[in-house]
């Protein structure tokens, strides 16, 4: 039978080398609505993901992964009715995700596996995102006849906003995979996690409705380009809260990273403790 294959994607600091560490540790310990394939023998880059555990299990945060680490990092699981699928880093560290947006071209092994995944997992840390509320007022008062010549502004001429980057990248990755948007998506299926989401005080707010506020312009470019039943905003807080690299965090050494770490589904609730749950719905209806 062949597999599924869903994408993890991210920039740097994105929560991706936390959640891929806790979704290992989980998998084994707790399994939720994925399992580890049985058959499938230890992935041969482990030592990813058991560096992060390790840390973990001191309390600790676990250190970013270098630029030279990165590797196609790839997680074989399977249904609860035994249908495989292999979940993939293709960029471990981060940074080819933002070299795809600047170069505007991504390289051949990545143009294989967004043509044949059949779902995507974009991790999005709202809290480190750049953004410029201002930008529409500021364009307003340009238009003024009386108005000052602006001031350069370098951090605004070398960061572009959020919204912005996000939405370009996700048209170059559609582009890539061969997918256009004359109709609605429905075949690559998009999960989008905000990550870190402890730290965003979103109260009962629901995640899609925590990224419409934040990042109003790609929430919509989303609901315009993805079909309802093709798209997903979730929340997740991979650890339940902060942590040091340097100092330990003993109550969560008492308590075991196995039992920390939640996600908050697309219409709100309670946070579930089976971390997998945003990788299953990318298996429905298919």
């Amino acid at each position: 039978m062949d597999a599924d294959e869903l994408m993890i994607l991210g920039r740097p600091g994105s929560g991706k080398t936390h959640y891929g560490g806790q979704l290992y540790g989980r998998l084994q310990r707790r399994p939720g609505a994925l399992t580890l394939q049985t058959r499938a023998g230890t992935p041969t880059n482990l030592a990813l993901f058991e560096e992060v555990l390790s840390a973990l299990q001191e309390g600790r945060a676990a250190r970013h992964t270098p630029t030279a680490t990165w590797d196609d990092l790839v997680l074989p699981l399977q249904t609860a009715s035994g249908r495989p699928v292999h979940l993939a880093w293709p960029d471990y560290g981060g940074e080819q995700v933002d070299l795809i947006r600047r170069q505007r071209r991504a390289p051949p092994s990545w143009q294989a596996r967004l043509k044949s995944s059949t779902g995507w997992v974009v991790l999005i840390r709202l809290k480190a995102e750049t953004t410029y509320p201002d930008a529409m007022d500021e364009l307003v008062r340009r238009a003024r006849p009386d108005a000052a010549a602006p001031g350069e502004d370098e951090a605004r001429l070398r960061d572009w906003d959020a919204n912005a980057a996000w939405v370009e990248l996700m048209q170059l990755l559609l582009h890539v995979a061969g997918v256009g948007s004359l109709q609605r998506v429905t075949k690559k299926r998009l999960c989008v996690i905000l990550s870190c989401y402890d730290e965003l005080d979103a109260g009962d707010c629901a995640p899609r409705e925590v990224l419409r506020a934040r990042l109003p312009l790609l929430s919509a470019y989303l609901e315009s380009v993805w079909a309802p039943e093709a798209l997903s905003v979730w929340g997740l807080s991979a650890l339940g809260e902060p942590l040091d690299k340097d100092s330990a965090n003993e109550r969560f050494i008492d308590d075991g990273p196995e039992s920390r770490g939640w996600v908050v589904l697309p219409d709100g609730g309670e946070a579930n403790p089976d971390l997998t749950l945003p990788l299953a719905w990318l298996l429905e209806h298919e």
